[in-house]
């Protein structure tokens, strides 16, 4: 008997003319002053549920975390780590968030282009 081995995609994938509803991709459009502004305001689930939706093989979860042997991201990281993951792809980017230069910090998410 073979056996089928399948990715898990906890999210579905949304159709093009309905990616301007979704909350996920609305974020990726946003400028960097609302965008710093809105992922500070922005609970910690809701951060972890980003980062997890972008990358459904990254480690964001607290169970996937602590499974691993890591701590679970703090809102903090969270929201840098969204605010990196989306502004990375930007020419325009300098590598900080607000005041603080996050281009080179150690992160679960990578810096790099």
């Amino acid at each position: 008997m073979t056996k089928h081995y399948h990715a898990h995609r906890p999210y579905p994938i949304i159709p093009n003319q309905l990616r301007t509803q979704d909350w996920r991709y609305q974020l990726m459009n946003l400028s960097q002053e609302t965008l710093l502004e809105t992922i500070k305001d922005m609970p910690r689930e809701a951060l972890i549920e980003w980062l997890a939706w972008n990358d459904v093989h990254g480690i964001f979860s607290d169970e996937d975390s602590i499974a691993e042997g890591y701590e679970p991201l703090t809102k903090e990281q969270a929201a840098i780590c969204v605010f990196v993951v989306i502004m990375r792809h930007r020419e325009s980017w300098n590598g900080y968030m607000g005041d603080k230069y996050v281009k080179d910090m150690d992160l679960a998410v990578s810096t790099e282009i």
